[in-house]
C-alpha cells in the first residue's frame, strides 16, 4: 500500500482500459517498463477547524431524553434503509469491467522486428497462456510498427510466466524485452472532509463503482477521530479505477458536501 512519503496527486488513467496515450507508451519504452511515479504531496487542509460541539442544550432531563430518543430512532431508520439501487445498465457495465483481466495481467514486449505482425505475436504468446488482447503499437502516420506491443493475458500468473520466458528471448533474429505493463489501478482522493469517518467513506466509495479491493483513509496522527483529508483506493483493475474516477469527477458527486479531487 501507499506510504505517507509517497502521495500521488492522482492516478493518470485512460478513458478506455485498452488504450494508451502515445506519450505514456514512449515513456514506458524509454524506461523499459519503469513507472515514473507522481508528485509526493497529498492535499491537506490543515487549517480546517474542528466542528464546535452542538449547542442549544437546555439542561432539562426530559428534553435530553426526547432528543436522545429521536436520534436513536433516526439511526435505526438509516440502518434499515436499503443501499441506493443501481440501474440494470450500470449493473451490466460493472459486470463488464470485472470481466476484464485483473491488474498485473498485461506485459510490455519491446525490441520487436519492425515487420512483426499481430499474428506473429499471438503465435509467440499463446504457447505461454490464454491471451485476452494484443496491441501492436504502430506509427499514426505511416502505419508501421514501432517495434513494441502490449499483450494482455487473462490471468496474472500467465503474465508472470511470460515475463520469465520472453525477456531476453531471441525472436526472429532480435533479442526482445518483456516486463510488466505499468497500468495503474490505484486512485488518490483528496479534499475529503476531515470529520468523515472510515465507515461512511467506505460506503460512499463502494457505491460509486465495482472492484474496490482496499481503502486507506489516512488518519490524523494527532487526532484519531479525524482524517488528513485524503485517501488511497485500490481497484481490481485499471478499468474499474477509471470508471470510478470519472464518476467521482462529476460535480454532482460529493463527500459530505465536498467535491473530492
Amino acid at each position: 500500500m501507499a506510504e505517507n512519503a509517497e502521495v500521488d496527486e492522482r492516478v493518470d488513467l485512460d478513458d478506455n482500459y485498452m488504450e494508451e496515450e502515445d506519450d505514456d507508451v514512449e515513456e514506458h519504452v524509454d524506461e523499459d517498463g519503469v513507472d515514473s511515479g507522481g508528485d509526493e504531496n497529498g492535499e491537506e487542509n490543515d487549517e480546517e477547524e474542528f466542528e464546535d460541539s452542538k449547542s442549544g442544550v437546555d439542561g432539562k432531563d426530559q428534553s435530553l431524553e426526547v432528543e436522545r430518543s429521536h436520534f436513536v430512532t433516526e439511526h435505526v431508520e438509516d440502518e434499515e434503509k436499503p443501499a441506493a439501487s443501481i440501474s440494470e445498465e450500470e449493473k451490466e457495465k460493472h459486470a463488464q469491467l470485472l470481466a476484464l483481466p485483473p491488474n498485473g495481467s498485461e506485459v510490455f514486449i519491446g525490441g520487436l522486428p519492425k515487420d512483426t505482425s499481430e499474428e506473429d505475436l499471438r503465435e509467440l504468446c499463446e504457447a505461454i497462456g490464454e491471451i485476452f488482447e494484443i496491441r501492436l503499437i504502430k506509427d499514426k502516420e505511416s502505419g508501421e510498427s514501432k517495434g513494441y506491443a502490449f499483450v494482455a493475458f487473462k490471468r496474472k500468473e500467465v503474465a508472470e510466466k511470460a515475463v520469465d520466458e520472453l525477456h531476453s528471448k531471441e525472436f526472429r533474429g532480435k533479442t526482445i524485452r518483456c516486463s510488466f505493463s505499468e497500468t495503474k489501478n490505484r486512485l488518490f482522493i483528496g479534499n475529503i472532509p476531515k470529520s468523515l469517518n472510515e465507515d461512511d467513506f467506505r460506503k460512499a466509495i463502494e457505491s460509486v463503482g465495482p472492484g474496490v479491493e482496499n481503502i486507506e483513509l489516512i488518519k490524523d496522527p494527532l487526532n484519531a477521530n479525524r482524517n488528513r483529508g485524503f485517501a488511497f483506493v485500490l481497484y481490481y483493475n485499471n478499468a474499474c479505477a477509471d470508471y470510478s474516477r470519472q464518476k467521482m469527477a462529476s460535480a454532482n458527486f460529493k463527500l459530505d458536501g465536498n467535491n473530492p479531487t
